[in-house]
């Protein structure tokens, strides 16, 4: 009598194409960049990779983690450059406008800066960067912490919101021009507000954005200025409270 062949255990059946598809982080990280930080998730990344959710659970314990080991993937991209011949004040307004340029072309990476940072070893390398590139500058560690960290918060929320309006304009193209019809007349119907926004210049959204962290690093850098300890700001009595 012929023997029959021995089926294969449960654990080596082949899942897809005859193979059982391997969960590996790099396998992780790929499909999350395919899928992107806004829609990322444990759920979508399993099916991505033809897998229950528990396998990627083994690899990442939580929606946070898998957001983390993206991200990092992603900021791994990101290198910042530093002349030591450029002043405090354009090396600042720089560093924000490549974080402005990174962000805007991988969506969801200023919510997540926002979120938490540093988070990993991308993130660490780029604030070591920062605190060097300003230390050359005259600033001490903490000193150069505070000012790229209030940089970047400034940038980031300009960031995330001018991504969130791109974002609707794409999604909800007709929604978006017909509200933007409705503020515009809003503003005509009132006369202070047409008065002013009839005497504003038109500006791109670089623009805009580089004169807002302009104005905001010569006021930042008036107050902290290389030298002085960052301690000595952060403990400064605040100014009476207007009302």
């Amino acid at each position: 009598m012929v023997p029959l062949p021995t089926p294969p255990s449960p654990r080596k059946r082949a899942k897809t194409g005859g193979r059982v598809a391997q969960v590996t982080p790099d396998r992780i990280i790929d499909a999350g960049r395919r899928i992107g930080l806004p829609e990322l998730s444990i759920q979508g990344v399993a099916a991505a990779l033809g897998v229950s959710s528990a396998a990627i659970y083994r690899h990442v314990p939580s929606r946070l983690a898998l957001e983390r080991l993206v991200g990092e993937a992603i900021l791994a991209d990101l290198a910042l450059v530093d002349d030591p011949a450029e002043p405090v004040a354009a090396h600042l307004v720089g560093l924000a406008v490549r974080l402005r340029a990174f962000a805007l072309a991988h969506p969801g990476t200023a919510g997540y800066l926002q979120r938490m940072f540093p988070r990993g070893t991308s993130g660490t390398r780029l604030l070591a960067a920062e605190v060097a590139a300003l230390g050359r500058r005259g600033y001490d560690p903490s000193a150069s912490v505070v000012l790229a960290s209030a940089v970047a918060t400034i940038s980031l929320g300009l960031i995330a919101a001018e991504e969130a309006r791109e974002t609707l304009a794409v999604t909800d193209p007709d929604a978006v021009e017909a509200e933007t019809r409705e503020t515009l007349s809003v503003i005509a119907a009132d006369p202070v507000l047409s008065a002013a926004h009839a005497g504003l210049p038109d500006v791109t959204p670089d623009e805009f954005f580089r004169v807002l962290v302009t104005t905001f690093v010569d006021g930042l850098l008036a107050r902290l200025p290389p030298g002085r300890p960052a301690v000595d700001v952060l403990r400064e009595p605040q100014r009476p409270d207007p009302r």
